[in-house]
């Protein structure tokens, strides 16, 4: 319990950072980064150019061997050995123009839907080091919402099952909580079907047919992904629908973790890569496997009405058994699943940055490969357009600007008007 706290008060703070603020090498560009510091204190200098760190200038030691100075300060930038950028706080018109051989990393730990240029190569071979969701990012973040194995076998939360066959009097078998209602998935049209086959108490503002009780505030929850509070009502319910709002490979966030260290089956929607994450074959009811929320709903019908059946998906809770090896080398690795990593994401990718710039990173030159693989939106509803398919293509637009300015003419600044008028240009004549 002490170690979950601890895992607990650090997540807090990197979530207050983003609020106030809002692997596999990456096979772009060849550079190597030669640096030679000329600063007094002799160490890089890396500069987040969308301000993501509370402290103006820090001296960051990794691995016993890498010292870097990170900075938000950009009058420093006559030494600046990197630029670190945020992606949910980029801003196309305020960038380190010219750009020179000086690399940019980003660190995008987001969807696509905060991103929508991100989503294409053009854009993405601005980054010299890039740290996402993605397993073929430089610095993946495939297990950010995951600290270590142990969180997945702890009973600390666990219900047993006849507890929760006994709270079928009082709650729904199947939880569903959730309030951003407008997603590239349209993941509410899917549940909305699902609740005319199934009882589902969804306490969230989407779809919202029960009260939350008041300990257990929307905002605490999303202040504190896995508050312990809130980690008990899950574990109360014998099922909690889990989906992502985009569908990418990797993609995979909390939504599925909560409930498997909880002790809840998720019913799962989002990465199509999800199996190799879970903890065991029979970890999660995938909805994809089915034909449509009829068909799904008689399946956790019978799982619910049959224990032997339900304790089946819960063998790393009853046995502490977890088979998924690839789940269990990345996390053996480092915390997070970051190789040789003891911190939360964002000072491992400081770090990552950090030692790039000691060892001359490098990067190969293969345009072929995206660090994302995500599926455009669809229309699910007949009635009426995802109106997410228009973010995407004009996210294809952005990309296309922004390489064509900042790569092809290689300016040294320009206008919101002017990144603008090119975006209009590239949408009028049909290039995205």
């Amino acid at each position: 319990m002490v170690i979950f706290r601890q895992i607990l008060r650090v997540r807090l703070k990197y979530i207050l950072i983003a609020v106030i603020v809002c692997g596999t090498m990456s096979l772009f560009k060849i550079q190597k980064f030669t640096y030679t510091p000329r600063n007094t204190e002799n160490y890089p200098i890396l500069i987040w150019w969308t301000p993501f760190i509370f402290e103006n200038k820090k001296l960051i030691s990794c691995e016993d061997r890498y010292t870097c100075v990170v900075t938000k300060n950009r009058s420093l930038e006559f030494d600046v050995a990197a630029y670190l950028f945020y992606g949910s706080n980029f801003k196309e018109d305020d960038l380190p123009l010219p750009k020179k051989n000086i690399p940019w990393a980003i660190f995008h730990e987001e969807s696509p839907k905060n991103l929508p240029f991100f989503l294409y190569e053009e854009g993405q071979h601005l980054f010299n080091i890039t740290s996402t969701f993605s397993r073929d990012s430089s610095l993946p973040l495939v297990l950010q919402y995951l600290e270590d194995l142990q969180l997945i076998t702890d009973t600390t939360y666990y219900v047993n099952l006849k507890q929760k066959n006994k709270l079928l009097k009082q709650i729904s078998p199947v939880l569903y909580i959730q309030s951003d209602c407008e997603t590239p998935i349209e993941r509410d049209l899917y549940v909305s079907e699902l609740m005319k086959y199934i009882a589902v108490d969804s306490y969230g503002s989407c779809l919202n047919n029960k009260r939350l009780p008041e300990q257990h505030s929307v905002n605490k929850i999303l202040t504190n992904l896995y508050d312990e509070d809130f980690m008990k009502f899950v574990a109360q319910y014998k099922f909690t629908i889990a989906i992502e709002n985009s569908i990418c490979n990797d993609y995979v966030t909390e939504k599925l973790w909560r409930p498997l260290i909880a002790g809840s089956i998720p019913i799962y929607w989002g990465s199509p890569t999800v199996t190799d994450w879970l903890p065991n074959n029979q970890s999660a009811i995938l909805i994809e496997d089915y034909k449509n929320a009829s068909h799904l709903a008689d399946y956790i019908k019978s799982v619910n009405t049959n224990d032997k059946l339900y304790d089946s998906y819960m063998e790393h809770k009853l046995s502490g058994r977890v088979e998924n090896q690839l789940l269990k080398d990345k996390l053996k690795g480092g915390s997070y699943g970051i190789m040789n990593n003891k911190y939360f994401p964002v000072p491992a990718f400081e770090c990552f940055v950090c030692k790039s710039m000691y060892e001359r990173y490098s990067s190969n030159n293969n345009r072929n490969r995206s660090v994302y693989k995500c599926e455009q939106p669809k229309s699910r509803d007949t009635k009426r357009e995802n109106w997410w398919i228009s973010h995407w293509k004009y996210g294809q637009c952005q990309a296309k600007a922004l390489s064509y300015l900042i790569e092809t003419l290689n300016v040294s600044n320009y206008t919101k008007e002017v990144f603008d008028k090119q975006i209009e240009f590239y949408l009028s004549n049909g290039y995205c």
